[in-house]
């Protein structure tokens, strides 16, 4: 939710070019980290949640991947020098080069892989709202004009060494590891699938904003960066449930319960189709006033690519069930990676020509259709080789979709009889999300939201109300 507070202000003191020379070095960075990174995160949350009641073999493990982690980083260092040697025609700034480096070589530290498989999600949750606050507080302080945009990124970058530092000191109070003797050539057998995986998936995530920058202008990365940032943001409350589900449903995996595997996806299909459905059709009628709004008469013409990006948080919440909670958790994983590499084989060429003729709207197209792809691939996959699971809920779908058609009366009437973009634009979102629930629980009478309701009444009647006596 961080960026959703940042945008607004950000967009109207730098203007599209700064902000595109920062996407595109962030881009660039990022997917060195990931290259560097080697598929442990992923790999690292399914062997700890396999060993984490096992202190000693947890030992080992931590040291083994740790230690894996800083040799493929420092190889990786190798190719990012020869890679700024080739582009720094697009970079053109040291400020950032230094920010960019600093970014890389503290991610030979990166260890949340521990953190997400031992299930700390409340460490996770006070760590991150601590640092991403103070990242905000940051921005508003020191950013006043267009050209401290340097600052920006060094916020980013800062933002990310906190983290990583905190995670290590925690890390290091917990388990006492080793080096010596340490037994990490073991994983290489294993995590290469993972690794390919997370380099493919990389690819419309990282390559987006350094695909544009190569055939069209830093100001056409500056729109289409804010925009994609906005919906990857929204989409982000999807995806970060696969954090709570996955750990879980690989343990039940290993013990092989099966109807607590099938109980355990059909929440989670249900919690993305109920949030994904409503999040992309209200972002596609509120996008004019999202991008007056949220990025300032600037970024206007980023509303087409909202618009056509409105599709993303559906198409990426349920790919990413497919694979992640499907697929990998039942070690599926080359399957997965098959597609990965299809849907990168049509996203590249794809987005460099769409992006050389439409600038940031083409590069949108590449990645929707990447999506659309790479999610179709992902559920025939699935048929094919899990038959029994049930992996949708086509009543949810029904009372997701049903739902967020009541948005279009609600936004029509608020444009109205509301002339303020700014009002309108709440009062739309507030009016959405009150119809939107509304309907599920009096007329539809959708069970996941029902319960999601007792839930939040019964915390609040414990945490914020009692009776008292008389």
């Amino acid at each position: 939710m961080i960026p959703l507070l940042s945008i607004p202000y950000i967009s109207r003191v730098l203007d599209p070019d700064g902000i595109g020379h920062v996407s595109f070095i962030d881009s660039f960075s990022y997917y060195f980290v990931v290259i560097a990174e080697f598929g442990i995160t992923v790999y690292g949350i399914r062997e700890v949640a396999k060993v984490r009641d096992n202190k000693e073999r947890l030992r080992e493990l931590v040291s083994e991947l740790f230690l894996l982690h800083f040799i493929t980083s420092l190889v990786t260092l190798v190719f990012y020098a020869i890679s700024v040697y080739f582009l720094w025609d697009k970079i053109r700034d040291l400020r950032l080069l230094l920010f960019s480096l600093s970014f890389l070589v503290i991610s030979f530290f990166s260890c949340d892989w521990y953190f997400l498989g031992r299930e700390r999600f409340r460490y996770i949750t006070i760590r991150s709202i601590i640092v991403r606050v103070s990242g905000l507080v940051s921005i508003f302080i020191l950013i006043k004009q267009p050209k401290d945009y340097y600052i920006y990124y060094g916020i980013i970058v800062a933002s990310s060494v906190v983290t990583i530092i905190w995670n290590n000191y925690v890390l290091f109070r917990e388990v006492k590891f080793f080096l010596k003797k340490t037994k990490w050539k073991k994983h290489l057998r294993h995590v290469w699938v993972i690794y390919l995986i997370n380099l493919f998936y990389s690819v419309p995530l990282m390559l987006d904003n350094v695909l544009l920058r190569l055939v069209s202008t830093a100001s056409a990365v500056g729109l289409y960066s804010f925009s994609i940032k906005v919906v990857r943001t929204g989409t982000s409350l999807l995806t970060d449930s696969f954090l709570v589900f996955f750990p879980r449903i690989v343990s039940l995996v290993r013990d092989k319960d099966d109807v607590q595997i099938q109980q355990k996806l059909i929440l989670n299909v249900q919690f993305i189709l109920l949030a994904s459905v409503p999040m992309g059709i209200g972002l596609f009628l509120i996008a004019d006033e999202l991008a007056v709004v949220f990025f300032g008469q600037k970024f206007l013409m980023a509303a087409n690519d909202l618009r056509l990006l409105s599709f993303f948080p559906f198409l990426k919440g349920i790919s990413l069930f497919f694979s992640n909670s499907v697929l990998i958790a039942h070690q599926q994983e080359r399957f997965f990676l098959r597609n990965l590499v299809l849907s990168s084989c049509l996203f590249v060429p794809a987005a460099l020509f769409l992006a050389s003729i439409y600038n940031d709207f083409g590069i949108c197209i590449a990645v929707i259709a990447a999506e659309l792809f790479l999610m179709a691939a992902n559920y025939f996959t699935v048929k094919k080789r899990l038959p029994l699971l049930q992996i949708f809920d086509p009543t949810t779908a029904l009372h997701a979709l049903v739902g967020g058609l009541l948005f279009i009366p609600v936004v029509y009437i608020t444009r109205h009889f509301i002339y303020s973009d700014q009002w309108r634009l709440i009062i739309s979102i507030v009016a959405c999300m009150g119809c939107y629930g509304l309907f599920l629980v009096l007329v539809a009478r959708n069970k996941f939201a029902i319960t999601l309701m007792n839930v939040c009444m019964k915390f609040f009647k414990k945490n914020f109300y009692s009776e008292k006596p008389i």
